[in-house]
C-alpha cells in the first residue's frame, strides 16, 4: 500500500487504519502529515485512506495529555504550540482529525470496522449517527459524552478480552452482525502484543488486528488483507513478515 520512499502504492484499493496514531513516542507530526498525504495520494488515483478516531485522539483533544512524551511536546516546540495545534477550532492536528477521522465504518456493506468493540446498544444507535454524536460531542467540548464512555466504540474491550466467557462473547458478536447486517467486526484498541498475531474469534466474525505495532508494545508488525471475490464472498488474511495467513 506503501512503497518505500512513504508514498502511495495501493492503487484503488483501501486501507483503513484504526487509530490510535498518537501518545507514547515522538512521532505525533511525522505520523500525522504522513497519513495526510496518503490520503490525497490515495484520492488521486481512485483509492482510499480512511482514518478512525481512538481514545487516544479522544484523549489529545480533550487535553488528556498523561501518555504524551517529552520529546513529543519538543517536536512541537513546546507544549503551547502542541496545544494550540490540537485545538478542532483552529489547529491543524485537531481540524484534521475532526474532519476526516470517523468513530465506525462499514466497509462494503460486510464488514464494520471501530477503533474498540462495539456493544449492541451502540450498534443499534447505527454507524452514521455514531460518527455524528461523535463530532458534535467534540465541537461542544464534550469528551466524557456517553460514547466516549467505557462501553463505547473507543473504549470497549469487552469482546477482545471475552468478558462472560467465549460462547457470551460470540452471542455479543452475532447480535451486533444482525443488527447492522454485516460479517464480521474489525477492531483495535486491545493490543496482542504477547503473540503479535492477530485475535481471531467466533470463527472469524471477530477480529482485533491490534499486534502491538508500536514501539511501546514490542514493534510487531502485521496487518488484515481483505480480498473480495467475484462471488460476493470475502477471503481474509493476516499478513506478517513471515507469510501471509488465512484467518
Amino acid at each position: 500500500m506503501v512503497d518505500r520512499e512513504e508514498n502511495w502504492s495501493g492503487g484503488q484499493d483501501t486501507l483503513i487504519q484504526t487509530g490510535d496514531l498518537v501518545d507514547r513516542g515522538p512521532d505525533t507530526i511525522a505520523v500525522f502529515r504522513l497519513f495526510e498525504k496518503l490520503r490525497a495520494q490515495a484520492r488521486s488515483v481512485g483509492g482510499e485512506v480512511i482514518n478512525l478516531m481512538g481514545n487516544h485522539e479522544v484523549m489529545n483533544i480533550g487535553g488528556d495529555l498523561r501518555y504524551v512524551t517529552e520529546e513529543d511536546y519538543a517536536s512541537f516546540g513546546g507544549r503551547q504550540k502542541r496545544k494550540e495545534a490540537w485545538d478542532v477550532r483552529s489547529g491543524w492536528l485537531g481540524k484534521f482529525v475532526l474532519n476526516n477521522f470517523n468513530i465506525s465504518h462499514i466497509h462494503h456493506g460486510h464488514t464494520v470496522f471501530s477503533h474498540a468493540d462495539m456493544h449492541p446498544e451502540w450498534a443499534k444507535v447505527g454507524v452514521d449517527d455514531m460518527n455524528f454524536l461523535a463530532t458534535q460531542a467534540i465541537m461542544n467540548g464534550e469528551h466524557r459524552a456517553p460514547i466516549f464512555t467505557t462501553k463505547g466504540p473507543v473504549w470497549n474491550r469487552a469482546l477482545a478480552s471475552q468478558e462472560g466467557g467465549l460462547e457470551e462473547t460470540c452471542k455479543t458478536v452475532e447480535s451486533v452482525k444482525k443488527i447492522l447486517g454485516v460479517n464480521r467486526l474489525i477492531s483495535g484498541h486491545t493490543p496482542q502484543h504477547k503473540t503479535g498475531k492477530v485475535l481471531s474469534l467466533c470463527g472469524g466474525s471477530y477480529l482485533d488486528i491490534d499486534v502491538g505495532i508500536s514501539k511501546y508494545y514490542g514493534g510487531h508488525v502485521g496487518a488484515l488483507e481483505i480480498i473480495e471475490n467475484n462471488d460476493g464472498t470475502q477471503s481474509v488474511y493476516a499478513l506478517y513478515p513471515t507469510g501471509r495467513l488465512l484467518v
